[in-house]
């Protein structure tokens, strides 16, 4: 159902994964439970699944990113934080001999502070990138973004 390359690799529309990004960010705010009071912590990254193919590698890997994501805000920002939002959405994936080579699209977002009742007082929206990853049966290694 994706869009295939001249060389007739397989490749997911751009479109449709930026607006799912897209969508994903403008409803956190909505769903994420604003005044809590409590700080976000680090999150588990997602288990490989028990078959890792052309189809389970995309979602994979779009999960663990967006627990990355996630992880670097928690360790990078100094304000307590009371909300992350990141939505990430496969762009492509290619196989290659010994596992895929996954690109994921992602936009993020995260609200910081307490003015005393329990909302925040800052909003940090994160600049939209792509991150290619390799996964294999054993592996899953973060190779670049463009952040």
């Amino acid at each position: 159902m994706g869009i295939h390359d001249t060389t007739g690799v397989r490749m997911a529309s751009r479109t449709l994964p930026a607006l799912t990004v897209a969508v994903l960010v403008c409803l956190g705010g909505c769903l994420g439970g604003f005044g809590t009071g409590e700080s976000v912590g680090k999150k588990a990254y997602p288990d490989r699944p028990p078959t890792l193919d052309e189809q389970t590698a995309g979602p994979y890997v779009a999960a663990y990113e967006e627990v990355y994501r996630h992880n670097v805000i928690v360790d990078e920002e100094t304000e307590t934080i009371q909300e992350i939002v990141v939505g990430a959405g496969v762009v492509s994936v290619r196989e290659r001999n010994d596992g895929y080579e996954v690109v994921v699209s992602v936009g993020f977002y995260w609200t910081f502070g307490d003015d005393g009742s329990g909302e925040p007082t800052g909003i940090a929206d994160g600049r939209p990138y792509e991150a290619t990853y390799f996964v294999n049966e054993t592996t899953t290694e973060r190779i670049d973004d463009t952040l």
